[in-house]
Order: structure tokens, then sequence, then C-alpha cells
């Protein structure tokens, strides 16, 4: 969680600096380009990359060597797609500058290829520490070219040369710190049984997309690029604070359960205790930044971004939700039921492209409301589904997995607490927080109010942290 709270930091502070240099409308321009290669690099990131993931140990180098030749089939798919994209986005997305930098950015598809085939490989052999090393060596380092660039007055194009810099570091230290695979010619058979698996989490990559980034793109094209820069710019940085513990809680349970399926002992709702510790880190974290973010916007974006306060909340109280949805995820995955994640991902684009298309004319701010109702709805079924026959085979354990869960509200109600109580404080002297000492004052306030909290539950949280660091199942 130090490694993804280094990278995400890394965002935070090149997402501040170009919001001081770039215009939303220019923002706005990466924003729908970036969403476009997300699609893509998600897919490399999926499928091949899971796949190797749970191979047999005695097949590793054709099960390796197949999955490689499947990421770079799908790496050279989506150069072309995206070649495609960027010459008709004049006849398609208001304002020019999307063509230029959809095509500028199709390229490191291919990178992107080989970083996720050496990223499968390091994480496979169990070096975690070291992956998270690289994350930390590799965010700093490529946040700090583009911040260069921008301050030279490179504008959009030093955030798309910090694109290519962070997947070269990835690929060059991966492959470095990797355990090293002696190749074989790749297996057709083998290959197209890769990516045969891989239909389904690709599916579930593209409604996920919909979901996600159909505000952007319809903004966009609807509305402007400056409406798709507010939109991108409150996403942005909810989800690098979130992502601090999400994507954490993601990998670390998946490997976990994965370790209890296969010594049989995958039972229960051992998923709600292992997210507990990371409920307990991500919820505080975002509520007093939802309740703080009016104040953020102007003070730490800059006056022309106030209109991305209200944004912020909203997006704040959708990543609250969306942690559910990791474990809830990863608890299916575990159990072979990724088909119920792609019906209810589905589901949850269609709601989302439909819902945001009827309201896109109101601004980034109904967009943004649109998309936290749909992902607090698809994280409570994804929930439910997970829930639904670990209560039936094991009403015991799933009862004593709930508890770690329930401790987490504790610290969430510490923090807001605080928070509000320093709000009303600062208002009654009509300091309030415009002001960066004032803001910092109430984010510290909020730190010492969950801090107290956390002390508390600090035991039962602990033992779901002794659960993840060794690997064994929470009964």
């Amino acid at each position: 969680m130090i490694a993804r709270g280094s990278g995400q930091g890394a965002v935070v502070v090149v997402t501040l600096l170009a919001t001081r240099v770039l215009s939303p409308a220019d923002f706005g321009v990466f924003a729908i380009g970036a969403a476009l290669l997300t699609l893509a690099r998600t897919m490399l990131y999926t499928g091949p990359f899971e796949y190797l993931l749970k191979a047999p140990l005695e097949r590793t180098r054709q099960v390796a060597s197949a999955c490689l030749a499947a990421n770079l089939i799908v790496a050279l798919v989506w150069l072309v797609l995206l070649g495609v994209v960027g010459v008709l986005s004049p006849f398609v997305f208001h304002g020019a500058g999307v063509g230029g930098i959809v095509l500028a950015l199709a390229p490191s598809n291919l990178i992107a290829a080989l970083a996720g085939w050496l990223e499968s490989l390091l994480l496979r052999s169990g070096r975690v520490r070291r992956y998270y090393g690289v994350t930390i060596v590799v965010e700093i380092f490529s946040a700090a070219g583009a911040a260069g660039l921008l301050l030279e007055g490179q504008g959009l194009w030093a955030l798309v040369v910090q694109v290519y810099l962070r997947l070269a570091l990835l690929a060059g230290l991966y492959g470095l710190m990797g355990p090293g695979v002696t190749l074989v010619k790749p297996d057709r058979a083998e290959t197209a049984a890769v990516l045969g698996w891989s239909v389904s989490r690709y599916g579930s990559v593209i409604v996920g997309f919909l979901s996600n980034y159909s505000g952007d793109l319809l903004l966009g094209v609807v509305f402007s690029p400056a409406a798709s820069g507010l939109y991108r710019v409150g996403n942005r940085i909810v989800t690098a604070l979130a992502d601090m513990f999400n994507q954490p809680a993601g990998l670390l349970m998946t490997t976990s359960l994965a370790a209890a399926h296969a010594r049989g002992e995958h039972r229960g709702r051992a998923w709600l205790g292992l997210l507990a510790p990371f409920a307990a880190l991500s919820w505080p974290a975002l509520a007093v930044l939802a309740l703080t973010a009016d104040a953020v916007a102007p003070v730490l974006l800059g006056p022309a971004w106030a209109a991305a306060g209200p944004v912020i909340a909203v997006f704040c109280v959708a990543r609250m939700a969306s942690l559910i949805g990791v474990g809830a995820t990863a608890e299916l995955v575990i159990s072979n039921r990724q088909g119920r994640i792609l019906a209810i991902q589905t589901a949850a684009a269609v709601a989302s492209g439909s819902l945001t298309l009827l309201v896109v004319n109101w601004g980034a701010l109904a967009a943004a409301m649109v998309s936290a109702l749909v992902t607090i709805a698809a994280s409570a079924v994804l929930a439910w589904s997970a829930l639904d026959r670990r209560a039936q085979n094991d009403p015991q354990g799933s009862r004593r997995g709930q508890q770690p869960l329930t401790c987490a509200i504790l610290p969430l109600s510490g923090g807001v607490a605080a928070v509000l109580a320093a709000r009303l404080i600062l208002g009654t002297t009509g300091a309030g927080l415009a002001t960066l000492p004032h803001l910092g004052l109430a984010i510290g306030c909020a730190i010492v109010g969950w801090g107290l909290a956390v002390v508390i539950v600090l035991p039962t949280l602990g033992r779901s942290l002794i659960v993840l660091s060794g690997h064994r199942t929470s009964r």
C-alpha cells in the first residue's frame, strides 16, 4: 500500500500541475484519448495475464510463450482499431486535437503487451515485494519526467511522453527483476486456447470500460472537451486516492483466496474479513475528501476548476462502494464464477451508457451522478452474488467473516466526525477552508479522529492483515 500510495501520489502531483498549465478543454482532449487507450491497455492485463498466473508450473515455458503471443495479437488488433478511431475522431468529437492524441498513444500498446506479460511472470513467481518496488520507482520517475515537460511548456505532449516512459521503465525493470523464462515457439492450439479462455474476461473489460468511461466519451461527443476535462479530473483525483487501497485489495485478496482454494480451505465469507483493513483506510479517506471537495478543487486545482468540486464528492461516494465490488470480484473469480461478473458488468455498462446519454446535456456533474449510482448498484449485486453460496455452506464462518468488516465503520465515523467539527469551528470563525492552511488543518483533524478510532479496532483488523500476509484463509 505504501507503493500504491507513492504511485498514486505521483499521479495526483502530475494532475495538479497539469490543471495549472492546461485548460479544462485541453485536459479534456487528453482525457478522451486516454480513455480509449485504457480500454486497449486493460485487455493486455487481463486474459493471458491471468491465464499465465494460474498455469501449472511444469508447463510454464509453453504457456508463457502462448500468452505472450496472445497479448501481442491483441495489441496489434488494438493498434489498428485506435488508428481508425484517430482518423475518424474529427467527425465524432467536438473540438480539435483528439485524433492526434489517439494516434500518438496507439503504438504504446505494443510496449504494454510486453510489460503486462513480464508483470504476470513476476507475480507468478511470488515476488510481490519486487513488483511493488518497481511500481514505486517507475511511477516516481515517469511523473518527474512529465512534470519537467509540463513546466517547460510542452502541454499535452508531456502527458503522452509520460505514458511511453512509464511503459518502457515497467518492461525493463520487470524483465530485470523477474524469474526469466526460456521461451519456445508458441503453439497455435495453445495460443487459441488462451484467447478462447480470455473471451469472457475481454467482455468484462469492455463492459467495465463502458460503465466507467462512457461519461468521458459522451461528454466529448455531445457537450465539449471542457466538460470531459472537469469530469476526468474529478474522477482522476478520486481514483488516485481509491486505488491506493483498491488495487492492493484486489491483488492480495485474489492471491490469498487462490492459495486457500488450492489447499481446500476456501469456504465461508473470508473475503469480507480480508476486505476490512482496506475499508478502514479507504472509506475514511474518501469520505473526508468528499466533505472537503468544495475547497480542494479551487485551492489545489486552481480557480478555473472550481466546478470540479461537486464532481469529486460524487465520485468519492462511488469509489467507497466499489471497494466492496473489488472484494466480491476476487471471490467470484476464485470460485470460477467469472460469468456472473460479466453479466453484472454488462448490465451496469448498458445502464451507465443509457442513463449518461439521457443526462449528458446537463454537464459533468449529472454524468458523475449517473456513474456513481450505477457503481453502487453493481457493487451491491456483486457482493450479493459472492455471499449467496458461501452463506449456505458455512453460516458460522460467515458470521465470523463479517465481524472485521463491521469494525471498519468506527474509523470511518472518527474521520468524518473530526472533519465536520473542524469545518464547523472554522466556519464559525469566518476562516472556512478557502486557504491551503485551513484545508490542511481540517484534514489533519480528520487524521487524528481516524487514528483514535483505529486504535480501538486494531486487534481485529490486525488478524485480517495476518491472514493476507500469510496467505491463510480466515475462518
